[in-house]
C-alpha cells in the first residue's frame, strides 16, 4: 500500500486484525488488500500486540486457491514477521513468538487447497482407502485423453458394459452405449477444433466436463423422443421464405440444396438420421453480392437461418437453432445420462495408472470428513484457526472441507447444518468475483457459507478503500459500475442468489493523487471498410496518442521505485486487449513512430521470429540429436557459421574451415561440451 494517511475504512480493517471469539467474514473489492488483511490478521493470531493469548503458527491453516497466490501468501507472511521483528521496541515475549512463527513458517500448513488435501489425506490413507504411495497427477489431461480414447473404442465395439463391469450399473453402461452410438450417428463432433481465438467443442469436451464435475450428480430427467411438430413447422417457414430463390450463386445453390435436406429431414422418421441433416445445414459465411447476385428471396432465407440483429432482420433469432434445438435438447439429456459411464472409465485408466487427480484429493477428503466423525473430529483437532484467501473462487466442494473442518464437534450430516467453532475461520473475498463462475465458484456457495457464519458469533468487515487506482479512476469505475450491476437497496445484501447477480459497492479511494483525468477517450472515426478499417484507424491513433504523451511530457505520475513524480515514460503505459488478433496492426503503427515495446502473452510472444530462434537454440542445448534446432543455433544472433561451410568440413573431417574465418571444429567442439549431460556425483570425467 501506498497510503501516507489512515485508510477511510481503517476500523474496520483494525476490528478484522484485532477480533477474538468470532468468525471473520471480510468483502473486499479489487485492490483494497485482501492479502494484506488476511496477513496482518495471522500475525496478530501469532504475536498479538498486547502479549494476549496467542496462537502457534503450526496450529494454523492458511489456504488459498492457486499455486501463484500460495506462494505469494507465504512471502507475505514471512516479510511480515520480518517487518515486525525488525520493528521498534516488540517486547521479548512477542519477539519469541515472532521468532517461533517464522521458524515454523517453511513447514506450516500454508497453501493451496490442493497441497492441504494432499496433506490431511496422507495422515489417515487407511480410512480414506488411499495407497499411501498414491501419485498425484497436476495435470489431469493425459489421464483424460486416454479415458475418451477407452470410452469411445469400447463403443464402437459395443463392449462398453463389458469394459466397465464392477464399475458401472450394466443398464447405465448400456443407456450410454445406445446415447453416443446415437451421437456419432448424427455426425455431433468428436473431438474439440482449436483455433487461435476460439475453440469449437466435441464429445471429448462433454467427457471432460462430466469427469471433472463427477462431484455433483446431474439429475437428468429419462430423455423423451424430441416433439417434431414444431420442426416440421419451421422447415415449412423456411420454405416459403426461399419459394422465389432462383439464381447461380454459390449461395443460392446452397439455399436449393439445404432445402431438399430438410424436406428429407421433414419425413424421416428416426429422430438421430434427422439430425444428421440439420447439422449438415449449418449455414456458411456468405456475402450478399458473391453468393445471392440477383436473389433476394435466396438471401433473405439465408438471413434467416443464420440469424440477423439488423433493425431489417427477416425474423428474430437464428432458424437453424431453432430447427436444432429440439434434437440436440434430446440428445444432451441422453449424453449427460451418461457421465456415469464416462466417470467409471476415467477410473479405470486412473487405477491402471495408480494415480489420483486433484479433484480425487477433494472428492476423498470431503467424503472422509463428511461420513467418518471420527477421522472429522481427529482432522478438527489439528488446527486452531482456518483463513481462506480469495474465497469467492470456492466451489461447493471445497466449502464443505471448510466447514467441516471449523464445525463445532464433529455432528453435522451436512455441511449446510454446520455450526461454526467461534473464532476458528476467517474468510476475505470478493462477491463481485464470483459472478464469473472461476473454476466451478457459485455466488450460492459465497451467500450459503456467509449465512452459515453469521448463525452464530462473528463479524462482517467491508473494505472500501482502493489501494491500486488513482481516486480519478476510482470514482470512474464507481460511475460505470452503477451503471452496470446496479446498487442494492439500503438494507439489503449485494448479491441476489436467485438470480446470480451482485450489486455494485462503492470503492473509496485508499491514497492520494493527482486530479488528472481517469479514463482518456480517443476521439476515432472511420468511414467506410467495416471494422478493420476501425481497428486501423484505432491502432494509429492510439500509437500517436502515446508518443504524444510521452514527448510532450503532458502526464506526470509517481515514480513506483522512489515515490517521487516525474514525467510518464512509455514503460509506464501498458495496452490492453480483450483479443490479440488485430495488435499487429498496433505493433506496425509503433514502429512507424519509434514506440518501443513490448508484447506479452504466449501466441504474441511466439509469433516474433526472435524469439522462435530462442527457442530452437535452447531446445538445441537439450537435445544434442534436435538437428532441425541445431542448424538454428549455428545462425544469428548466436552464431554466423555457414551452413554450406559445416556441411564440407564435416565431410572432408578438416579441423578448420579455410574459407571463414569461423573455427567450426572448436565450435563443434564447444557445443557437444555444452550438450553433453554432466556425469553423475563421484563419477569420473
Amino acid at each position: 500500500m501506498t497510503a501516507t494517511r489512515p485508510a477511510p475504512d481503517q476500523q474496520e480493517r483494525d476490528a478484522v486484525v484485532g477480533a477474538r471469539g468470532v468468525n471473520v467474514f471480510a468483502e473486499a473489492g479489487a485492490g483494497t488488500g485482501k492479502t494484506t488483511l488476511l496477513v496482518a490478521r495471522l500475525v496478530g493470531l501469532v504475536a498479538p500486540g498486547d502479549d494476549g493469548p496467542a496462537l502457534t503458527l503450526d496450529r494454523i491453516a492458511a489456504i488459498t486457491f492457486t499455486r501463484k497466490a500460495a506462494g505469494e501468501l507465504r512471502l507475505r507472511i514471512r516479510e511480515a514477521l520480518l517487518r515486525e521483528l525488525a520493528g521498534t521496541g516488540p517486547g521479548a515475549l512477542r519477539r519469541e513468538r515472532l521468532s517461533a512463527a517464522l521458524g515454523a513458517l517453511d513447514t506450516a500448513p500454508v497453501g493451496t487447497i490442493h497441497s492441504f488435501a494432499d496433506r490431511l489425506l496422507r495422515l489417515r490413507p487407511v480410512e480414506a482407502r488411499l495407497s499411501p504411495t498414491y501419485q498425484i497427477v497436476e495435470d489431469e489431461t493425459a489421464l483424460l485423453d486416454e479415458a475418451f480414447t477407452a470410452l469411445l473404442h469400447a463403443v464402437e465395439a459395443g463392449t462398453l458394459a463389458e469394459e466397465l463391469a464392477g464399475r458401472a450399473d450394466p443398464a447405465v453402461a448400456a443407456s450410454a452405449q445406445a446415447a453416443l452410438v446415437d451421437a456419432l450417428r448424427a455426425g455431433v463432433r468428436v473431438e474439440r477444433r482449436v483455433f487461435e481465438h476460439a475453440v469449437i467443442p466435441g464429445l471429448d469436451s462433454l467427457v471432460e466436463a462430466l469427469v471433472r464435475t463427477r462431484d455433483v450428480a446431474p439429475g437428468v430427467p429419462a430423455p423423451r423422443p424430441p416433439d417434431l411438430s414444431r420442426f416440421r413447422d419451421l422447415v415449412d417457414e423456411l420454405a416459403v421464405l426461399a419459394r422465389a430463390s432462383a439464381g447461380e450463386g454459390r449461395g443460392s445453390r446452397w439455399i436449393a440444396a439445404t432445402l431438399r435436406r430438410l424436406a428429407r429431414a421433414r419425413e424421416e422418421a428416426d429422430p438421430v438420421l434427422a439430425m444428421r441433416e440439420l447439422l449438415r445445414c449449418r449455414p456458411p459465411d456468405f456475402r450478399k453480392g458473391r453468393d445471392f447476385p440477383g436473389d433476394d428471396a435466396g438471401w433473405d432465407a439465408y438471413r434467416a437461418l443464420r440469424g440477423d440483429d439488423r433493425q431489417d432482420a427477416v425474423r428474430e433469432g437464428a432458424l437453424h437453432d431453432d430447427l436444432l434445438r429440439p434434437f440436440s435438447g434430446w440428445m444432451a439429456r441422453r449424453l449427460v445420462a451418461a457421465a456415469p459411464a464416462a466417470v467409471a472409465m476415467y477410473e479405470a485408466v486412473k487405477a491402471r495408472h495408480r494415480a489420483a487427480d486433484q479433484v480425487d484429493l477433494l472428492l476423498v477428503l470431503r467424503d472422509l470428513l463428511r461420513d467418518d466423525r471420527g477421522a472429522r473430529a481427529g482432522y478438527q483437532a489439528l488446527f486452531d484457526h482456518v483463513l481462506v484467501d480469495e474465497f469467492q473462487d470456492t466451489d461447493p466442494l471445497q466449502a464443505e472441507i471448510v466447514l467441516y473442518l471449523c464445525e463445532q464437534g464433529a455432528v453435522a450430516g451436512d455441511w449446510r447444518e454446520v455450526a461454526l467453532a467461534p473464532g476458528k475461520l476467517t474468510v476475505v473475498g470478493d462477491p463481485k468475483q464470483s459472478i464469473y463462475r472461476f473454476r466451478r465458484a457459485d455466488i450460492a456457495v459465497y451467500a450459503a457459507v456467509r449465512e452459515i457464519a453469521a448463525r452464530g458469533p462473528h463479524l462482517l468487515a467491508r473494505l472500501t478503500a482502493s489501494f491500486r487506482c488513482q481516486p480519478s479512476l476510482v470514482a470512474w469505475l464507481n460511475h460505470r459500475f452503477d451503471e452496470l450491476l446496479g446498487r442494492a437497496a439500503p438494507g439489503e445484501p449485494a448479491f441476489d442468489e436467485a438470480a446470480g447477480t451482485v450489486a455494485n459497492e462503492p470503492l473509496l479511494a485508499g491514497r492520494e493523487g493527482g486530479a488528472a483525468a481517469a479514463v482518456q477517450v480517443l476521439p476515432l472515426a472511420a468511414e467506410g471498410g467495416g471494422k478493420g478499417a476501425f481497428r486501423a484507424t484505432e491502432a494509429r491513433a492510439v500509437a500517436a496518442f502515446l508518443r504524444r504523451l510521452v514527448k510532450r511530457r503532458s502526464r506526470a505520475i509517481r515514480d513506483p521505485a522512489t515515490g517521487a513524480p516525474r514525467p510518464a515514460g512509455y514503460g509506464d503505459a501498458a495496452v490492453l486487449a480483450a483479443s490479440t488478433f488485430h495488435l499487429p496492426l498496433l505493433f506496425a503503427e509503433l514502429d512507424r513512430l519509434g514506440v518501443p515495446y513490448a508484447a506479452r502473452g504466449g501466441t504474441l510472444f511466439l509469433s516474433d521470429p526472435l524469439h522462435r530462434q530462442f527457442l530452437l537454440g535452447l531446445r538445441a542445448l537439450a537435445d544434442r540429436d534436435d538437428g532441425v534446432a541445431h542448424a538454428a543455433l549455428l545462425r544469428p544472433p548466436f552464431f554466423s557459421v555457414d551452413l554450406e561451410d559445416l556441411a564440407r568440413a564435416r565431410a572432408a573431417g578438416a579441423d578448420r574451415c579455410l574459407t571463414k574465418p569461423i573455427d567450426v571444429a572448436e565450435f563443434l567442439r564447444v557445443l557437444r561440451e555444452v550438450t553433453t549431460p554432466a556425469p553423475a556425483s563421484g563419477a569420473g570425467r
